[in-house]
């Protein structure tokens, strides 16, 4: 099955990666909030490392991955890729992600691997694998 060519650019790396690390921070955040883990908040010294740091990892990865999973399925765009640009688009031009299609695009990020390794079109393998791309909602592109 060929894929038609996105009459949108690709978004910029940088850009995307960008967006994790808000979405991430965030997670973060929520996680320390409500899932305190002893262990590391008995670790933790100062207080950017106790409101970012003391949270449970397995609860921060929960929250990131529910909220992607959710909001890409929906609006097609985390907190994250709202704040520089970004957004997840089908192939197809459907006009939203959908559910099975942005749960096999989390599955596939939460494995990292499909993530970093990408195409000449600059998708990565869990782009590929959910029929979507990340496109720039604001002036420039990669493409």
């Amino acid at each position: 099955m060929s894929e038609a060519p996105s009459p949108r650019p690709s978004a910029l790396v940088g850009r995307r990666l960008l967006g994790i690390v808000i979405d991430w921070v965030l997670c973060l955040l929520i996680s320390s909030a409500f899932f305190t883990s002893a262990s590391a908040a008995a670790v933790v010294t100062t207080g950017i490392e106790r409101v970012l740091l003391s949270g449970d990892q397995f609860a921060t990865l929960g929250i990131w991955a529910l909220q992607h999973l959710i909001l890409v399925a929906t609006i097609g765009t985390t907190v994250g890729h709202r704040v520089v640009g970004v957004r997840v688009v089908r192939i197809d031009g459907a006009p939203y992600v959908g559910v099975a299609k942005a749960l096999a695009r989390t599955v596939l990020l939460l494995l990292v691997i499909p993530a970093v390794v990408w195409d000449p079109d600059g998708r990565g393998l869990h782009d590929r694998a959910a029929q979507t791309r990340i496109v720039s909602t604001r002036g420039g592109g990669d493409a």
